[in-house]
């Protein structure tokens, strides 16, 4: 065989080089093609010159949808979404559904794809945009109606000092009765478990601390006066009212972070509703409105991010600290991303974030020194955290205020606020799309939550009896036990991250076992560091 020059050799390098690129884009322009879907509708033959073809956008659950179509006076020939980010089995389901939907029916006012509302309703307003972008009227496609949707609500911020006073509840039944009347129905949730007698363990991991004293399960909002009133907790000062009432929270909008440090009783005086409408309206019912300025400052650039659904819930139902300076109500975040387990930790850990120049504790332990943090309820950090399954694809209202209809047919947002575990219409027309047996899967996390939550508080519970006895010896210095002490603060952290979120694990599984784990591990940790420096 000849042998071929270096010039040949050089040659045959570029044409294979070349050939090769030209695979590739093959095979790129091949997968963009496959991932475009077709567009809905007429065949090019059949769509006369004189439509146009115009684009439209519109704000779905993850961020914009872009559609394409083509449309005169007449009709829609064709209708194509370009891009989008729903979530697949999800808002996707409406990506592949609706277009042809729309098609068929020549109109917007076509329902929405079951399980998919949000993202059914980006697309309609896309089209709607697409086709006001052409100047076509879009009264003949029921564009009146679509133009007023919104995909999500967002919220806007409290006017602080602006000399309002509180538009109680009471006030708002004759112009809005149905919302009156079903958030008087969380008066139904009225049972009260005692999680000091559920949970043994809690005496000694809370010693020294008013949760070792009285710790009653939460009742329904409307009775949140009455159950702070009630608790055998001390209440020194009246930063305890935060997230009880709207006649505290506007007292700190007016008067600011000052109120924090009343006397207890003085506020108790001047307090009348339980959370209600201002708390999540302000005084404006029709819009969402964030009246808790901490949380506020919690979410920081990422507030405007936020739906508005969100935003109200978790103003109270989130990770919080009272600043030992000024004793306000404090979020150990600024961001989204700052929110997880392990950077508030690290932001409690760190003495340079508070005045007193010393990581943060909400009390000590008398017995083992341990400077313990007494996590609250971080329902909003676990459901919007790492791992969590439906954070883009539903809100809390969307599971926990069910949409209603009263007797003369008025449609309206249910105020008493259920587990999805007990709508039944949610179920079956949103999560049976994804989920066979929900209560099932659901019952599933739970108990292996509970199991796990009970097993490592009696680990937690050991190690604190061993080191309140080697602290009782006097045989060891603080330098000694200082290690053990601070693994068994973080560890019991994690475990109490777990312990107070109030979907026990069915918010965000994952986020959940990583906590559970994390106290695990560290907690077995102190426990062989104790027995090494008792051995």
């Amino acid at each position: 065989m000849r042998k071929m020059t270096m010039k040949q050799r050089k040659m045959a390098d570029i044409i294979g080089l070349a050939c090769g690129v030209f695979v590739l884009i093959v095979a790129i322009c091949f997968a963009v093609l496959k991932a475009r879907p077709a567009a809905v509708g007429a065949s090019a033959g059949d769509i006369p010159a004189s439509a146009q073809h115009l684009s439209g956008t519109a704000e779905g659950r993850n961020g914009p949808i872009e559609v394409e179509i083509v449309a005169d006076e007449n009709k829609i020939y064709q209708i194509n979404v370009v891009s989008h980010s729903e979530t697949d089995g999800i808002g996707s389901i409406a990506v592949d559904k609706l277009p042809g939907m729309i098609y068929d029916a020549q109109s917007l006012e076509v329902d929405a794809v079951s399980g998919a509302t949000l993202s059914s309703n980006a697309i309609k307003a896309a089209v709607l945009n697409a086709m006001e972008s052409g100047g076509l009227s879009t009264n003949s496609f029921g564009g009146e109606n679509v133009a007023a949707a919104s995909p999500v609500k967002m919220a806007s911020r409290v006017v602080t000092n602006s000399g309002v006073t509180v538009v109680h509840a009471a006030d708002w039944a004759e112009q809005y009765p149905n919302e009156y009347n079903s958030w008087l129905m969380t008066s139904e949730s009225d049972d009260i478990d005692d999680y000091l007698e559920i949970y043994p363990m809690l005496r000694t991991l809370y010693e020294g601390y008013g949760f070792a004293i009285d710790y009653g399960s939460a009742r329904g909002h409307y009775y949140d006066v009455q159950d702070i009133e009630a608790t055998g907790r001390p209440h020194p000062l009246a930063n305890c009212w935060t997230c009880k009432t709207p006649d505290f929270t506007i007292m700190v909008n007016e008067e600011g972070i000052s109120a924090y440090k009343k006397s207890w009783t003085d506020v108790q005086a001047e307090i009348t509703d339980p959370i209600s409408c201002y708390n999540c309206h302000a005084n404006t019912p029709e819009e969402i409105v964030i009246t808790h300025t901490y949380w506020i400052d919690a979410l920081g650039e990422d507030f405007d991010s936020v739906a508005g659904a969100n935003l109200a819930c978790g103003q109270c139902h989130n990770e919080y600290y009272f600043a030992p300076d000024t004793k306000a109500t404090t979020i150990a975040h600024n961001s989204l991303a700052s929110m997880a387990p392990d950077q508030m930790l690290a932001f409690f850990n760190d003495p340079a974030n508070f005045s007193n120049g010393e990581a943060f504790a909400d009390w000590t332990n008398p017995r083992t020194g341990v400077k313990q943090i007494k996590v609250q309820h971080p329902e909003f950090e676990t459901f919007l955290g790492a791992g969590s399954q439906h954070a883009n694809d539903f809100t809390c209202a969307d599971c926990h205020m069910p949409d209603a209809v009263a007797e003369d047919g008025t449609e309206y947002r249910s105020h008493n606020l259920v587990s999805p575990l007990d709508n039944p219409d949610l179920i079956e027309k949103t999560c049976s799309q994804c989920h066979t047996d929900l209560k099932s899967e659901v019952r599933a996390v739970q108990q292996k939550v509970e199991d796990r939550t009970y097993s490592i508080g009696y680990e937690l519970e050991y190690l604190t009896e061993l080191l309140a006895d080697a602290v009782e010896s006097g045989e060891y210095t603080d330098a000694d036990l200082a290690r053990v002490r601070a693994l068994a603060r973080n560890a019991q952290f994690y475990w109490d991250f777990v312990f107070v979120e109030n979907a026990e694990g069915a918010h965000n599984p994952t986020l959940t076992y990583e906590c559970l784990d994390k106290a695990e591990e560290l907690c077995n940790q102190a426990l062989n560091l104790l027995k090494a420096l008792t051995a």
